[in-house]
């Protein structure tokens, strides 16, 4: 799993998801670099082995996942380094995961509060927030860990949606077309804490989320993550998509279409959706990865 191969904007391009894309936009906190110019890097990981015929979850796998994607997220020699770029022993990291409806998977949180315990974080400054904006405001650092999904209201619910009850008005982030979901990311008990964005895409759910429909559902068997959760959430969205197009042999394109993470970018410029400005590393099992051409 030590191997990555480098995705083009033109692999992008000659996908059938583009049009998905052109919709889906970017957020970005912190970058690798400060140029213009620089591209904002999303690791994509996967072995097949992780879950079994039963969909039951391989705990060492998915560790020896998880540190081969933080490694590339982070462009440390090791997971092990990457976490410690990451956090410091006396943050209060908050875990950030999907737990309402087509879940975080609980050996993902795990894994991650294993890895920040080997961090050097004390046990009782690693802490799930998910819905506790009192607990989450007493955080310096955030791992977003959302569950990949397509929804009824925002067309994806993954990386965007994740910190939505932060908000406190949950409900009306969905007027509009949710084209206001970005702004939640910019609140003070969230704004500029999330350390690293890490896609549960073990199990996703590419159509009528957040209500999961066994037919919708596949194993990807993935982790994908960065630092520009938008850049996350794009190549979410064109994975996704791209398999919905392939479920049906036709053009099946997300509705409604999710025009929150154009507005993301383009309105409360938080990172990038552009291809050419996307770096993406992949590792592992190649099988259906669904962002080549």
């Amino acid at each position: 799993m030590t191997e990555f191969r480098h995705l083009t904007r033109r692999d992008f391009m000659r996908d059938g998801a583009l049009g998905a894309l052109a919709l889906g936009a970017g957020i970005a906190l912190p970058r690798h670099a400060s140029a213009a110019d620089a591209k904002s890097l999303v690791a994509i990981v996967r072995d097949e082995r992780v879950q079994s015929d039963q969909n039951t979850v391989d705990p060492a796998a998915l560790k020896k996942m998880l540190d081969e994607t933080v490694k590339i997220a982070t462009g440390e020699s090791t997971g092990a380094a990457g976490w410690k770029k990451l956090v410091k022993p006396d943050d209060v990291v908050g875990l950030v995961s999907t737990n309402h409806l087509n879940k975080t998977h609980p050996e993902v949180v795990e894994a991650v509060r294993e890895a920040l315990l080997a961090a050097g974080v004390p046990a009782d400054n690693v802490r799930a927030v998910q819905g506790k904006t009192a607990e989450a405001e007493t955080c310096t650092a955030l791992i977003a860990l959302p569950a990949l999904k397509a929804h009824w209201f925002t067309g994806i619910g993954t990386v965007l949606k994740n910190y939505i009850t932060f908000s406190g008005k949950a409900s009306t982030y969905h007027n509009a077309g949710s084209v206001n979901l970005g702004e939640i990311w910019l609140l003070p008990v969230v704004k500029g804490k999330t350390r690293l964005v890490i896609v549960d895409a073990l199990r996703p759910l590419f159509a009528q989320g957040p209500q999961v429909n066994p037919q919708y559902l596949w194993n990807y068997n993935g982790l994908i993550a960065g630092a520009d959760p938008i850049a996350v959430e794009t190549l979410a969205l064109r994975i996704i998509q791209a398999k919905r197009h392939a479920f049906r042999n036709e053009p099946w394109e997300l509705t409604p279409p999710p025009l929150c993470v154009a507005a993301a970018d383009e309105k409360f410029h938080l990172g990038t959706s552009d291809p050419a400005k996307i770096d993406i590393k992949t590792a592992g099992w190649e099988k259906d990865l669904l962002v080549q051409a």
